[in-house]
């Protein structure tokens, strides 16, 4: 293996593992806020307005999720022309970016919570695990990144 290789999947890893840490954390926290009743439950009902709201939060998930999937497409598709020292900075650096989009999820999950509370439980729980699965399923792999490398 060689040193670019490793040095690439040393930062795929490490990209991955902060990235998940932060996709996991930031739901953990919220939840503990949640359940501990830190942050009160709202006492609005999730009809009419405040419906309207769960859908523009639902849709601003959608858009992380959707500029996600376009950024890393642009990503892998200009990864081979870049210099060899510089892939691995870029693989660990996308990792991030993604996971700090996918953390709107929680936050729309935590804002929801404040809004409308028990009357939507199963929403803000909805927005918030979203978080964890948005960064599985969209974060490419690191096959994904060494086939780029291929002739």
């Amino acid at each position: 293996m060689s040193g670019g290789t490793e040095a690439l999947r040393s930062a795929h890893r490490m990209g991955r593992l902060l990235g998940m840490a932060l996709c996991l954390g930031t739901p953990a926290v919220i939840a503990v806020f949640i359940l501990s009743g830190t942050v009160p439950p709202g006492r609005e009902s999730p009809v009419g307005v405040f419906q309207q709201v769960g859908y523009l939060l639902t849709g601003l998930v959608f858009l992380s999720a959707a500029w996600v999937w376009w950024r890393s497409g642009r990503a892998l598709s200009g990864f081979r022309e870049l210099p060899e020292a510089a892939r691995p900075t870029r693989v660990l650096r996308e990792s991030l970016l993604y996971a700090a989009a996918f953390e709107v999820s929680s936050l729309c999950g935590l804002a929801y919570w404040v809004l409308v509370g028990t009357q939507a439980t199963r929403h803000v729980w909805g927005f918030i695990l979203l978080t964890p699965v948005l960064f599985l399923a969209l974060v490419p792999g690191y096959d994904r990144w060494a086939k780029q490398l291929e002739g």
